[in-house]
């Protein structure tokens, strides 16, 4: 039996995959090779949660754009003086918020935005509770651990306390964005003022402990090697052993269209079946650690997100009503999608659609969460010796202005 053929036995009864073989399987370039592949990956992910597949149905809120970092990789962000500069007020998001719910029932608001000095800190905590006042409901899925750190430098507070104060004004999860790749220096090439990733996994693990889940990102496709993608995985999994606290993975294949870096490097966007070998070799690794696999459908659309429903990821993404950041970057499959479009692509890939909150649990149409789960059963718990690294820190914000949108 050959090599390739006695990992994926193995992997495709869920069973742990080493980090040699996973990096043997991501350098796998045999289209016969990386279809074998696949079916592992979608045969261990029918293994962990049957014929199914799930879709959240959520607004994506982009409070702001004004960022006081310069990503290579972003396009979304602009300075406090550019003309398309903008930061909502409190009751403007509350307003729409409420109009969401009301008009489609969503479940879940996404929240994220650049790093604007102008906003007092004050501001974080106000939205959560204004939007707890208004949609009690509405689960909260708030701020990066970008912005955590942020809001702990301009507060002077302990990461403890920024945590336990915006659990209580709200916040229900956290964003794992702001990943990107959890290798330096290759995590310095395409974003140096960002923090390290030592400090990334530091906050993850401290809300975590604190109460509060995550999801997992990985942003590919740009500058890093294979060996990069596998770090950053190993370190997701380690982390994932320790506090069992993230919610799902999502691989965000890199849009290299209107980047700085994308122009710079002369990138082009990677590869569909590239992607669907990123999706399937993520599966394979984490397994029950880490059961729920998300390839969303607006950074390279709907009909690859159904094909990779057939290669290990188990989740289609959200209705995402108003995406702007993958948008903004030039992906060109819309802002938006109906919950009846992400079932009916479900369904056409013949799996079974189920709307799930944003931590998993079944809901029923129109009516509150039947909190069934949708987890495989209880994985013994591992321990990590990964060390602890010291954490790089963004330097403070001026006093840039912003003008009202």
């Amino acid at each position: 039996m050959s090599t390739i053929a006695s990992i994926l036995n193995a992997a495709a009864r869920c069973e742990p995959l080493s980090p040699r073989a996973a990096l043997q399987l991501l350098l796998e370039t045999d289209p016969a090779a990386r279809r074998d592949i696949w079916a592992a990956a979608d045969a261990c992910k029918r293994v962990l949660l049957g014929p199914t597949a799930t879709y959240v149905v959520n607004l994506n809120l982009n409070f702001t754009n004004v960022c006081a970092l310069h990503c290579t990789f972003c396009a979304f962000r602009r300075g406090a003086e550019a003309r398309d500069a903008y930061a909502h007020s409190i009751e403007a998001v509350v307003a729409k918020v409420v109009r969401y719910r009301a008009q489609y029932a969503i479940t879940e608001v996404t929240i994220q935005g650049g790093l604007n000095p102008a906003l007092p800190v004050s501001y974080y905590f106000d939205l959560l509770r204004e939007l707890k006042r208004a949609c009690p409901e509405v689960h909260l899925h708030a701020y990066s651990p970008q912005e955590i750190d942020f809001i702990q430098q301009r507060s002077g507070w302990s990461l403890g306390q920024v945590l336990d104060a915006l659990r209580a004004a709200g916040q229900d999860t956290l964003c794992g964005t702001a990943a990107e790749i959890l290798v330096e220096p290759t995590r310095r090439s395409i974003c140096p003022e960002k923090i390290a990733s030592a400090r990334w996994l530091e906050i993850v693990r401290a809300a975590h402990r604190a109460g509060t889940r995550s999801t997992a990102t990985m942003l590919f496709g740009h500058i890093e090697s294979p060996a990069d993608r596998l770090m950053h995985l190993q370190r997701l999994r380690a982390l994932q052993r320790v506090t069992g606290g993230f919610t799902e993975f999502i691989p965000l294949p890199f849009i290299a269209a209107k980047s700085p870096l994308g122009r710079a490097v002369g990138r082009c966007d990677i590869d569909d079946d590239d992607v669907l070998h990123m999706v399937a070799v993520a599966r394979l690794f984490f397994g029950p650690e880490l059961p729920h696999v998300q390839l969303g459908w607006v950074k390279r659309g709907l009909a690859l997100a159904q094909r990779s429903l057939r290669c290990g990821a188990d989740d289609i993404g959200g209705t995402l009503l108003e995406e702007e950041i993958s948008n903004r970057a030039g992906s060109c499959f819309g802002s938006r999608l109906a919950a009846e479009q992400l079932a009916a692509a479900i369904r056409e890939v013949g799996l079974v659609p189920i709307q799930r909150t944003t931590t998993y649990d079944c809901v029923a149409p129109f009516s509150a969460s039947t909190q069934v789960s949708l987890l495989p059963p209880p994985w013994e718990e591992l321990t990590t010796s990964e060390p602890r690294r010291s954490a790089t820190r963004v330097r403070p914000p001026g006093s840039t202005k912003i003008s009202s949108p």
